[in-house]
């Protein structure tokens, strides 16, 4: 889960949906702590106000009429049922307090118990009607300054003057369950639509990704996908199709005028070639004939490039596909095995050649032959001295046909196993051998001519002088028997 939502809070869209869900509860707190504090808090304090204003009115009452007007005072008082009055000293006890149950709120003692009787004290307290049944007359909450009643010599007496509170605290009670509630289910709903937005962005965002990988693959008709709400994202999405529609027409027209090249100078090329080792024949062993025979070989290496060019256009456009017919790719790969064995014997090379029975395809015998030709003389080119080249014939776990060549050279690095499938690519390592960096683009034109998945890896990840490399054409279900 930890996981997951670290997954989630790198999205740059729901950090900021959550920062903006956070503010908005921290300003609905706000807001809810000022309608506390004038709801509930400036109430409290009136109160305090108000019962320090009636205790110093008795004390006025009694420096000027004496202690029986202060008893008077206290009895009207109480019966107005506004407050909560308690006058008590040694002779007297009088109020409405001496009818209740009081206890402190802060534990179970009677009011006066631990204060000091010359000093003034606020006290919260509650109290109870011992003669009513009701719920509502029990532990009621009240706020109370107690003080003495001060003579010339000393303390007349000890007053209590209190106010219920305990509408005002049911109301702040309510307040904060609301501050509470609310500030939960803003950041709850901030939570959520952070998630679904940011897994509405993402999932945009990923099928961009997927069209740049696919189109850095080569496939050149993949379009980002739109929903016409014409929002920042179709827009972007607009402008993307409209760059690979230009993209897709110049890279048309470069192949297309490649391909017209090829073809338009395989005649000249071929009659160069003839006129060439015609001229050579005629000087017979001279000087002159030894470079007219070299440069009809340079007018013949053009020529099979020209060749290798023509025939990947021709597969790319899936020429004659229906042409395929089941064949054993042992018997195939048993004639090659036979003929390169001995080149490899040459290069210093071991050759493995394991092709079992029992495998039957549906593909086209010379374009096979012609692409597994190619991925072994790669193996020969590049593999050093000593080291081992294996050739393959399998099923997978998946009951697919795989067909692979494997030797323990240099391999290829990973992020160019894609790009040397590409016409004329060639790395800079292999710049000194010679080539035309057709090889493995026909190799992966033939595959997809067959619907065949045509793969490069590493044979061993741990060794970086040497990993290998294995390149294997894989045939889907539907072309094997």
């Amino acid at each position: 889960m930890i996981t997951n939502f670290s997954k989630i809070y790198k999205n740059t869209l729901f950090r900021y949906s959550l920062l903006g869900a956070l503010l908005f509860v921290l300003s609905l707190m706000i807001v809810a702590v000022s309608v506390y504090y004038a709801t509930v808090t400036s109430e409290l304090n009136r109160v305090d106000k108000l019962v320090e204003t009636e205790h110093s009115e008795i004390q006025k009452i009694y420096d000027e009429n004496g202690f029986q007007a202060v008893e008077r005072e206290v009895t009207l008082r109480t019966a107005s049922s506004e407050g909560l009055y308690g006058l008590v000293n040694k002779r007297v006890a009088i109020g409405n307090l001496f009818f209740q149950e009081v206890t402190k709120e802060d534990g179970e003692l009677p009011l006066l118990t631990g204060l000091e009787p010359n000093e003034f004290n606020k006290v919260a307290f509650l109290y109870s009607n011992p003669h009513s049944e009701e719920n509502d007359f029990k532990d009621r909450r009240a706020r109370a300054l107690v003080g003495p009643i001060r003579t010339e010599n000393g303390i007349a007496a000890i007053l209590v003057v209190g106010r219920d509170v305990e509408g005002t605290m049911r109301t702040g009670l309510k307040v904060r369950n609301a501050i509470f509630i609310s500030s939960h289910i803003a950041l709850i709903l901030g939570l959520i639509s952070s998630w679904f937005l940011s897994k509405r962005f993402t999932r945009r965002v990923d099928a961009f990704n997927k069209l740049a990988d696919d189109v850095r693959l080569g496939n050149l008709e993949r379009r980002a996908p739109r929903n016409y709400s014409h929002d920042e994202m179709d827009m972007l999405a607009e402008h993307l199709n409209g760059m690979l529609d230009h993209i897709e027409r110049l890279m048309k027209s470069m192949k297309y005028a490649g391909d017209s090249v090829a073809h338009d100078l395989r005649t000249p090329l071929t009659r160069l070639r003839t006129r060439l080792e015609s001229a050579a024949i005629k000087r017979e062993n001279t000087e002159d004939a030894e470079v007219f025979f070299s440069a009809a070989e340079d007018a013949n290496g053009l020529l099979k490039t020209f060749d290798s060019i023509l025939r990947i256009s021709r597969l790319e456009t899936g020429e004659k596909r229906e042409l395929l017919i089941n064949i054993d790719p042992k018997t195939l790969l048993d004639d090659l095995a036979d003929l390169y064995e001995p080149s490899c014997e040459s290069a210093g090379l071991e050759f493995i050649a394991i092709t079992p029975k029992g495998h039957i395809i549906k593909a086209d015998r010379g374009l096979m032959s012609q692409a597994v030709s190619n991925l072994i003389e790669n193996a020969i080119k590049y593999t050093p001295k000593g080291g081992k080249v294996k050739l393959e014939l399998l099923k997978t776990s998946k009951g697919l046909v795989e067909i692979s060549i494997c030797d323990n050279g240099p391999g290829i690095p990973l992020a160019d196993r894609e790009r040397v499938k590409s016409r004329f690519v060639r790395l800079d390592k292999s710049r000194t051998q010679p080539g035309n960096g057709l090889g493995l683009s026909l190799v992966d034109a033939v595959a997809h001519f067959h619907n065949a998945d045509f793969i490069l890896s590493s044979i061993d990840n741990h060794n970086t002088k040497r990993p290998g490399l294995r390149a294997a054409i894989i045939f889907p279900k539907k072309n094997i028997k």
